[in-house]
């Protein structure tokens, strides 16, 4: 296996679990179904079952997603001291990048590279 199916493994189970955590979400279909996209496109990566155009388009939908979602007051992630919507935003906006960020990391790391050697 290489390094790029590893990593694909990695963030497909990943995105199930904060998939799993957004039932309370007061829009849980909306993020359930943004991050359950993510790790079907991550699944599909380690079977090589899909395009470098989709994962382009799915980097670029997820980083405008995440400056769409930026806080309008960035209070950090922890409930206790800010505005409960600035800090759900903030949470929006950080799961999004790290989709993106999954997303460029499957593009750059191509079937030759980083090849895991077995032991």
């Amino acid at each position: 296996m290489h390094a790029k199916q590893y990593l694909a493994v990695l963030g497909g189970i990943c995105f199930i679990v904060f998939a799993s955590l957004q039932y309370n979400d007061p829009d849980p279909a909306l993020w359930i179904a943004t991050y359950l996209a993510a790790a079907v496109i991550s699944f599909l990566v380690v079977f090589a079952r899909v395009g470098r155009v989709l994962l382009l388009i799915a980097c670029i939908a997820y980083a405008i997603g995440a400056v769409y979602f930026w806080p309008e007051r960035w209070e950090g992630i922890a409930i206790g001291g800010g505005d409960i919507r600035n800090i759900e935003e903030a949470r929006e906006s950080l799961g999004l990048a790290l989709c993106s960020l999954a997303m460029l990391a499957y593009l750059l790391l191509d079937r030759s590279s980083l090849r895991v050697k077995p032991l």
